[in-house]
């Protein structure tokens, strides 16, 4: 079930991605994928026990995920605040915000692809 919802949530971010040019849809779509994410984390961490899995297991694969996923969540701060930033009209910052999006974009694939190896 978790893996279903991760998928809706990438094809989502997929969807949001696509619709970038769109600044009437596409902060909404990332920014509820954005939530969802961070809310199946949160699940995730209360029903498995995640952060004390992660410390007390010596598995590269497990730490390379939770490495990945802790950074993907920052990641998710510094899109949402340059992305309020550039509807604001601060455009100087849309460099910015791409290059951390696709850096977002690199995190998420490796996450979702070692969620089915974790």
């Amino acid at each position: 079930m978790l893996h279903i919802i991760s998928t809706i949530i990438v094809v989502a971010l997929a969807v949001g991605l696509s619709l970038r040019r769109r600044r009437d849809i596409h902060p909404k779509i990332m920014f509820s994928a954005f939530v969802a994410d961070l809310l199946l984390v949160i699940y995730i961490e209360f029903t498995r026990g995640v952060v004390e899995r992660v410390v007390s297991e010596v598995d590269l694969l497990l730490w390379f995920h939770a490495s990945v996923s802790t950074a993907m969540l920052v990641l998710y701060v510094w899109l949402i605040i340059l992305g309020r930033q550039l509807l604001n009209g601060r455009e100087e910052k849309r460099a910015l915000h791409r290059k951390l999006a696709i850096t977002f974009c690199v995190l998420r694939s490796a996450n979702y692809v070692t969620s089915y190896l974790v």
